[in-house]
């Protein structure tokens, strides 16, 4: 991000992401990565999916009931803000959702650590659609997922639907919205109909390029699925994210939006990742 002009709208950029992103263990149902969250930073990868709930009187990165032996507070932040204070001229968009567990924990746990003034000169306090890159640089950009605290750093996420393409309003503290073109459709039937969802995340990436230049809205899409038992997010994985590289080779990545992909460190994952990279230089 360090040669893109700061006037540059965030929503305008190709951020490439991680689905699930410490999700490296739970079997072949649950995996989600192949790659630990610094090799993904180190990758390029700049937006990332943090699922959470209260283990040990911290917040454990989970994958549904699989814990990733990861914490939020020792682990995840940290490896964060390392990357920021290292790389000032990047930013991060981090999504943060309760996973499981008591949601008085959750919100407890996370405040914490989200008004600590350690921290907060890290994050973008306030969420607006026109957020420019320098708005933004060396700082974490949150949506939130569920609720934590009343004074929320970043925007707060409202008619996400389940396993749907949406239009999403981002919301502000102080009440600003914007919307974002959602697409987070990951239940099939099995790997068979890997064809709907590379068709679903086309649709919506192209829908998120198409918006006029002065248009502000977001996009925000999902390359990832499953289709248990007999689909894994691995095999979903090997025919989409494929696909969606072709299209966006022929295509060009600019202007996609963020991009929450699986398995990044393989050669079709990694493919899409510099693609969408590119796509900011053309």
């Amino acid at each position: 991000m360090r040669t893109l002009p700061d006037s540059t709208p965030v929503c305008k950029l190709s951020i490439p992401g991680t689905h699930d992103s410490g999700a490296c263990y739970g079997g072949l149902s649950l995996q989600t990565q192949g790659t630990d969250i610094p090799a993904q930073l180190r990758q390029g990868i700049r937006a990332f999916d943090i699922r959470l709930q209260e283990k040990d009187g911290k917040l454990g990165v989970y994958h549904s009931t699989a814990f990733q032996r990861l914490y939020w507070e020792t682990d995840v932040l940290p490896a964060f803000l390392r990357f920021l204070q290292k790389y000032p001229s990047e930013m991060l968009v981090v999504s943060l959702k309760r996973e499981g567990g008591r949601a008085e924990a959750y919100a407890s746990l996370l405040s914490a650590s989200l008004t600590d003034p350690v921290y907060r000169t890290y994050w973008v306090d306030s969420f607006r659609p026109g957020l420019t890159l320098g708005d933004c640089r060396g700082k974490i950009l949150f949506l939130h997922r569920d609720k934590a605290l009343e004074r929320y750093p970043g925007a707060a996420c409202t008619g996400w639907a389940d396993d749907a393409t949406c239009t999403l309003v981002l919301c502000d503290k102080d009440g600003q919205e914007g919307t974002a073109l959602l697409q987070d459709e990951y239940q099939y039937a099995s790997e068979h109909e890997a064809d709907q969802k590379i068709a679903v995340c086309i649709r919506n990436l192209d829908a998120v390029a198409a918006e006029p230049d002065v248009s502000r809205r977001w996009g925000i899409s999902f390359a990832s699925a499953t289709g248990l038992p007999s689909g894994t997010p691995q095999a979903f994985a090997d025919q989409v994210n494929a696909a969606l590289a072709v299209h966006l080779k022929e295509g060009g990545g600019a202007r996609r939006g963020i991009v929450f992909i699986d398995f990044v460190g393989q050669a079709d994952g990694a493919r899409l990742v510099s693609l969408l990279i590119n796509g900011n230089l053309q």
